[in-house]
């Protein structure tokens, strides 16, 4: 009997163990890792900063099914210059503080409306500042890599493989998409 009932209470600590969520296991506060180098970016961020600023929409994918996390990393790496680089690196610091502050999660834990309460928060700190921002560059980006990619050309724009004629100010139908061109 005495063994059957250390089985029995061993099961429960095991399934207990199991069905307690991971964040109660873990400390309650989240510590971000800093970010030294564009490597240490992790694509996976980008990918919800871009699907926060783009989201999908019923019939058209968003900016992570782009693979704009990918994008913003090679560009940055390949067409920045390195006082440009260190400002995104920082500003994704300053980002990831942000979300340990507020919510004591990281960005990609976050729900919809919080990403989009922080990047609004961030879109307001661009504007009213009077030098260059992190966000913008990162807005940038992600407006570039999705509207230049086959998902932006073809099915967020209505796309023409074989144009007509040049019509220089055509007005749009309600609920048309713009022409990619």
């Amino acid at each position: 009997m005495l063994r059957k009932t250390f089985l029995q209470r061993l099961a429960m600590i095991g399934g207990a163990i199991v069905l307690i969520p991971s964040g109660l296991l873990n400390s309650c506060t989240y510590k971000p890792e800093p970010l030294k180098n564009i490597e240490d970016i992790d694509p996976a961020l980008l990918d919800e900063i871009g699907e926060t600023i783009i989201p999908a929409t019923p019939g058209v994918p968003g900016a992570k099914a782009t693979g704009i996390g990918a994008y913003m990393i090679t560009m940055l790496k390949d067409c920045f210059r390195e006082e440009q680089q260190k400002l995104c690196i920082e500003g994704l610091n300053n980002l990831n503080r942000k979300c340990a502050a507020q919510y004591h999660t990281p960005f990609i834990e976050l729900n919809p409306d919080q990403k989009n309460e922080l990047l609004r928060g961030l879109q307001e700190e661009a504007l009213n500042s009077g030098e260059k921002h992190y966000f913008d560059i990162l807005k940038g980006l992600t407006l570039n890599g999705y509207f230049s990619s086959e998902i932006g050309m073809t099915e967020a724009r209505a796309y023409e493989p074989i144009p007509g004629r040049y019509i220089s100010c055509m007005p749009l139908k309600k609920g048309q998409k713009p022409w990619a061109v």
